[in-house]
């Protein structure tokens, strides 16, 4: 026998029971083979599928050896209703019944990944958004359809994009060094983000920190007087598009509907009126500290108004590598114990980490697509030599959530060797994430 259900949950891979040679054999006929002449065959077939989903199962085979075994879930169509096996984490081996190739869904390549970038850098010359205040109602085009993406993220907005883009080309999403973890001051931080924009254009002649600010606390007459230098009529603008400044900040007081920044001796709160973005987030700013960047722009009554908000986790003000989930501080955590073990070893490898912002475009069977790991990790060896490892936290709280990501697993593959806090998911070892990767990185070069 070769196939086995094992649970999602509590403890995630343990065994439930192997199948009978008489499930499997319908099973692999009816959902692999896609044989549906057996009445019998296909009624077994579907009691089995109607157990995983009554018992929190997944179906396990053996026919790829190894910690990466092949995997299917028991999903619904939404349309019909129909039970069907869909593959997740590993394809099963090209000799199994139970083998077709990864065929993701209209937005994903045949490996998993995405077919386009979800999350791009922003273009800092055509970013502003159009301005609106002549526009008037037409007949709306033909909408778009929307393909039924399994790994389509929310799309970042504008603002979202600008402030991610300022991070990376500061380098604050990099950590030279994992043990200690940096530490520096917040205005350290945010002068890293306004050489970039000394840095940088707008239009040609114009710098970005012209309209992206650092003074949350400027008073309502110093945002009138920026206002208006930026509505000078004998300076460049880009053509059609909505004159406007921004405020970037660290803030430990965020909602759907405010931001809060303090200072030593005062405090002010902002209320966008489209509201703050929170990334990753459906709860009320839950995991504090964030970055933050705000819009602002004159509203109809001319008076300047905050426009727009964008919220996103970070680690911690003195090391402020953006995050998107409490469990990925988690891993950062064990990535710096880790480290600390290895500067132990006379012979071990230095630990330096990116956290990727955007989409990192991979070529997986010819065929391109675009990946976006929680971290990458380069290990450098004494004689200069290194290799990347990445690193997904598997939010194993959301067993759809996982099967999800781990689709695109193939494609991280093509970027370094893939490691998975929880190690080896979805199997669930006794082994903690630290001593695994520590194996995993110590032996690297043996």
């Amino acid at each position: 026998m070769a196939m086995k259900l094992v649970r999602k949950k509590n403890s995630r891979g343990d065994l439930i029971r192997w199948l009978t040679n008489d499930e499997e054999m319908a099973v692999k006929n009816i959902t692999g083979l896609r044989d549906f002449t057996d009445r019998p065959q296909h009624s077994l077939a579907t009691q089995v599928l109607r157990e995983m989903r009554q018992i929190g199962a997944w179906l396990q085979c053996d026919c790829v050896p190894g910690d990466s075994p092949a995997m299917n879930t028991a999903s619904l169509y939404k349309d019909t209703g129909k039970l069907f096996l869909s593959g997740f984490n590993h394809e099963h081996a090209t000799s199994c019944p139970m083998y077709r190739p990864f065929s993701g869904d209209a937005g994903a390549t045949s490996s998993g990944s995405r077919k386009h970038a979800g999350s791009r850098r922003i273009n800092y010359r055509n970013f502003l958004p159009p301005d609106d205040e002549q526009a008037t109602i037409r007949m709306p085009g033909r909408p778009e359809p929307q393909g039924d993406d399994r790994t389509r993220r929310t799309r970042r907005p504008r603002i979202a994009r600008l402030l991610l883009s300022l991070i990376e080309d500061a380098g604050l999403n990099q950590l030279a060094t994992l043990s200690p973890l940096p530490s520096r001051s917040i205005r350290d931080s945010l002068n890293d983000l306004q050489i970039v924009t000394q840095s940088q254009e707008f239009i040609r002649g114009r710098r970005l920190s012209e309209i992206v600010r650092f003074q949350p606390g400027m008073g309502a007459y110093a945002q009138e007087q920026l206002m208006k230098e930026l509505e000078r009529p004998d300076t460049h603008w880009p053509a059609g598009r909505t004159r406007m400044f921004f405020q970037i900040f660290m803030s430990d007081h965020v909602s759907r509907d405010e931001v809060a920044f303090h200072w030593s001796d005062g405090g002010r709160v902002f209320r966008p009126e489209r509201g703050v973005s929170i990334n990753g987030e459906s709860q009320e700013g839950g995991r504090p500290p964030y970055w933050v960047i705000l819009s602002f722009r004159r509203g109809d009554d001319g008076k300047i108004i905050c426009s727009e908000g964008y919220a996103h986790a970070l680690f911690h003000k003195g090391c402020p590598v953006p995050v998107d989930s409490e469990l990925e501080r988690g891993t950062l955590k064990s990535l710096s114990t880790v480290a600390k073990w290895l500067s132990n070893k006379p012979d071990a490898p230095k630990l330096s980490l990116v956290k990727p912002l955007f989409d990192i475009e991979i070529c997986t069977d010819s065929e391109n697509g675009y990946v976006l790991p929680d971290f990458i990790v380069m290990a450098t060896m004494k004689d200069g030599k290194g290799s990347k490892v990445v690193i997904e936290t598997m939010g194993y709280t959301d067993d759809d959530y996982c099967e999800r990501k781990a689709e695109q697993h193939k494609g991280m593959r093509q970027i370094g060797i893939l490691q998975t806090d929880p190690p080896r998911w979805p199997q669930e070892i006794k082994t903690s994430f630290e001593r695994h990767l520590f194996g995993v990185l110590y032996n690297l070069n043996k």
